[in-house]
């Protein structure tokens, strides 16, 4: 066999696919024993595969849609059984041929407004009359999810968190724990005589009260209500925990009096506490023992309030009362949306103290069409 019909064959070889016998009587036999890598084989499914929403996903509203993957697909005496339920509460099972559905009619049928939900899916047989005969798959792995009545705030990237709220993120404590946390080192860290000009957001007076904890610095900045509140709110902020300054008013001789304390919404209850970072106490209800609202304080029963100090001790009435006497009327933040209290605030009395305007007038610069009034849950009292 002369040179060129041998390279011929080779090739035809090649491209025939009979190659490796002809080329292998030419190789030694330790060639055809190495372990050449092959194409991964696919692993078939067990069981579906939850896709969305992703586990532990908060959401508020009912209209959920969950997702998840089969690769075998179903055969026509097959379906996919998803069951879905609220902690010790009996589930509720669905059966769909789609590899989605949606929940809201099973979510609204447990009548839970705050909690844990779970969610699992199986491939089932059925028999030819339609009724279960065994399972198709093994049940998927088990999905949490949370209802709540506000979802949570994103967390500022470590990096870039001041180093109070680095500080309050390291002792890993839940969100209850943080606020009150963060309530007990301003409290601590700063001087509540006066007031001194300081960035928007508080972010240096923070840095004064941190550099005073560590020791590095012998001076705390001065601090009033709102300077207080504002810089629980940002460090809050930080910490993923969302919080709004709540302005109060309560008219007194001559003039409008004023006060600024913070609410903040506890993700675990799930609740706006208020927080009087300027007499440094909690309000709770008594009876319940609940940390109340802002709303509760301005329109509901009062004799039922106490007032719990940040430092510790007993809670009681007696702390509550300077603070309690502002929650007349109220708005959140810099809003042109005033919440009162019509049994406690005359809303057109003028006050010599605010150049004669009423209180639309002052909180609007002059411009009283900007608000708006509301009695929020005084009508449902006073039905």
């Amino acid at each position: 066999m002369n040179a060129r019909l041998l390279i011929l064959i080779v090739l035809l070889a090649a491209l025939t696919g009979i190659g490796g016998f002809i080329l292998g009587s030419a190789l030694p036999v330790e060639y055809w024993s190495l372990d050449w890598p092959q194409k991964d084989a696919t692993v078939p499914q067990s069981a579906p595969s939850l896709i969305a929403p992703s586990d532990g996903s908060e959401f508020v509203d009912s209209e959920l849609e969950l997702e998840w993957r089969w690769d075998a697909g179903l055969a026509e005496s097959q379906f996919f059984a998803l069951r879905i339920w609220s902690e010790d509460l009996p589930y509720r099972e669905i059966w769909t041929e789609e590899a989605h559905v949606s929940v809201a009619e099973a979510i609204d049928s447990f009548s839970v407004d705050v909690g844990d939900f779970y969610w699992q899916v199986v491939v089932v047989n059925v028999d030819e009359m339609g009724n279960f005969a065994s399972l198709g798959s093994e049940w998927s792995e088990k999905f949490h999810l949370r209802r709540v009545r506000r979802p949570s705030i994103p967390v500022k990237k470590y990096s870039q968190m001041s180093g109070i709220a680095q500080h309050i993120h390291d002792q890993n404590l839940n969100p209850a724990q943080a606020i009150d946390e963060t309530h007990r080192f301003i409290e601590k860290n700063s001087i509540p005589d006066r007031q001194e000009d300081y960035d928007a957001d508080y972010g240096d007076a923070i840095e004064l009260m941190f550099n005073y904890a560590q020791g590095r610095s012998s001076e705390r900045p001065y601090l009033l209500c709102d300077g207080r509140s504002t810089a629980m709110l940002t460090i809050l902020s930080e910490l993923g925990i969302e919080s709004r300054l709540v302005f109060l008013y309560s008219p007194v001789p001559g003039y409008l009096a004023q006060h600024t304390v913070l609410e903040v919404f506890n993700p675990e209850r799930q609740r706006w506490q208020v927080h009087d970072l300027a007499w440094d106490f909690y309000y709770v209800d008594s009876k319940s023992r609940e940390r109340v609202s802002a709303e509760r304080i301005l329109f509901g029963p009062r004799e039922n309030l106490a007032g719990c100090p940040i430092a510790g001790g007993v809670c009681n009435a007696q702390v509550i009362q300077e603070s309690l006497g502002y929650f007349d009327a109220m708005r959140y933040g810099w809003t042109y949306e005033l919440w009162a209290n019509p049994d406690r605030f005359p809303i057109s009395r003028r006050f010599e103290g605010q150049d004669g305007q009423n209180i639309a007038e002052f909180i609007s610069d002059g411009y009283p069409q900007k608000v708006t009034i509301q009695m929020g849950s005084w009508e449902r009292l006073n039905r």
